[in-house]
């Protein structure tokens, strides 16, 4: 469900700021579970991700976390590009960075962003990348359990990142630093075919 800060404000509340509008709709207890981001100056509304969405999350929690670093699951994010507030399946980021309990969360700390293909594919493919990348995060990685095929976007720069290295699900995917190690894929589930 994709609706325009102007159509709900009008609807709902007479907020005009989206990134207000946002703060509303997530404290109305009848949306509580649902992901409420602010994309490319909408408001885009989505159920619950399916089972082996959450598996690829969990499992990379816990990778990043045996590594030394903080993993936060649908993280809102801001940048100075005001027109988007995503919530990015998994923010990668240090202890030190989140001290002060920020939410939104400012990009500038943010040393990756993982966002794993559910069924919209030009909102992770296209409108996040350039997001991501105006907002200068260093490194961003689309899973698509559609096709079974990692990216890892590296170099940010203003139209998105200027360097992608794509691998299949069960090879590694190989960080750069500040990272430098591996993370691991076996496990991955494709998505099942559609009835």
């Amino acid at each position: 469900m994709t609706l325009t800060h102007h159509e709900t404000a009008g609807a709902m509340s007479p907020i005009e700021d989206p990134h207000a509008l946002l703060r509303f709709l997530e404290d109305l207890p009848e949306l509580d579970q649902l992901k409420i981001e602010l994309i490319d100056g909408k408001i885009v509304i989505q159920a619950s991700a399916a089972p082996f969405h959450n598996l690829i999350v969990g499992k990379l929690t816990v990778q990043f976390m045996l590594q030394g670093w903080e993993a936060l699951p649908d993280q809102a994010l801001i940048s100075p590009n005001s027109s988007f507030e995503p919530k990015a399946d998994l923010t990668v980021t240090t202890l030190d960075a989140m001290s002060d309990n920020k939410n939104p969360f400012p990009a500038d700390r943010v040393e990756l962003v993982v966002e794993i293909v559910s069924s919209d594919k030009d909102v992770d493919y296209i409108k996040k990348r350039f997001w991501y990348g105006t907002s200068k995060i260093p490194l961003y990685l689309v899973i698509d359990p559609n096709i079974g095929m990692c990216s890892l976007h590296s170099q940010p720069q203003a139209h998105g990142y200027r360097t992608v290295t794509t691998s299949e699900f069960g090879e590694p995917i190989e960080l750069p630093e500040p990272f430098s190690f591996a993370i691991d894929t076996t496990t991955f589930k494709l998505y099942p075919p559609k009835a």
